[in-house]
């Protein structure tokens, strides 16, 4: 009778182990569908981006890059958009890039075994590992932010990444 009551309570915590990891995965997946706004660009390191000769670990602060006013929208199908929401013609852009105007990602792929939040862009593949992610926030560390393809209007660091849900 002592082994069967232990291998029944042995199963129940099993499948009920299993079954808590399922709607862990599915409540993470939701968690990043949706749009993301930008608030925050830091490192660890102090740096100075923008080139007036003084290093921070804020990097949002001296970052005027096109991407700094837009929003990261990631949608079920893995596919994402990030959506200008600046002003028309910024010298930082794309020329004659304009408000709602958008960057395609995609795909973009949710590694949870590693941690990872893996973003394909036209002509770049960030990998970024998640710090923070729940339907509020996320903060992702690893490669920074580029821009656009033109070296003058591009950053490029490591640091951390915190977006809001809008």
């Amino acid at each position: 009778m002592k082994k069967m009551i232990m291998i029944v309570f042995l199963l129940t915590v099993v499948f009920s182990c299993g079954n808590d990891d399922e709607s862990n995965d599915q409540d993470l997946n939701e968690s990043i569908i949706g749009n993301w706004k930008l608030v925050e660009w830091y490192d660890d390191i102090p740096r100075d981006i923008n080139n007036d000769g003084n290093a921070t670990t804020d990097l949002f602060s001296q970052w005027d890059g096109c991407k700094k006013q837009s929003t990261l929208v990631l949608f079920e199908d893995n596919t994402g958009r990030i959506v200008y929401n600046g002003e028309n013609n910024n010298p930082r852009c794309p020329s004659g890039f304009e408000t709602n105007d958008f960057f395609t990602i995609e795909p973009w792929e949710l590694d949870e075994s590693n941690n990872k939040f893996i973003l394909a862009g036209d002509d770049t593949i960030d990998e970024y590992e998640i710090v923070t992610l729940n339907s509020e926030t996320l903060i992702l560390e690893g490669a920074g932010f580029y821009s656009c393809c033109d070296a003058s209007i591009s950053y490029f660091t490591d640091g951390y990444l915190k977006f809001e849900k809008e």
